[in-house]
């Protein structure tokens, strides 16, 4: 029977991410923004390599892995856009 070697997938997803993160550091806006970068692309990966997974809990049909590694990757990513849209447009004080 065949299996996913989802320790090398998940070594080379983060592998990817490293490099992506260290690329975009020099391009930062804000403090915290790599961080979230590194929130969103983790929740993401794992979202989908839990998929490919034979040993996941399960409540229902869903996974328990995918549904937290995906609400990881949203709050990640709606986070960043947050803070990328409050940067863009700087409320006046006065």
């Amino acid at each position: 029977e065949y299996y996913h070697p989802t320790f090398l997938y998940e070594s080379v997803w983060n592998a990817v991410g490293f490099v992506l993160l260290h690329v975009l550091s020099k391009h930062r806006k804000y403090d915290g923004e790599i961080a979230l970068g590194y929130v969103a692309w983790y929740g993401l990966g794992r979202c989908l390599i839990e998929g490919l997974r034979m040993d996941s809990l399960y409540s229902g049909s869903f996974r328990i892995s995918q549904i937290v590694s995906i609400t990881l990757a949203a709050v990640g990513l709606i986070w960043l856009l947050i803070g990328t849209f409050a940067r863009k447009n700087p409320q006046r004080e006065g």
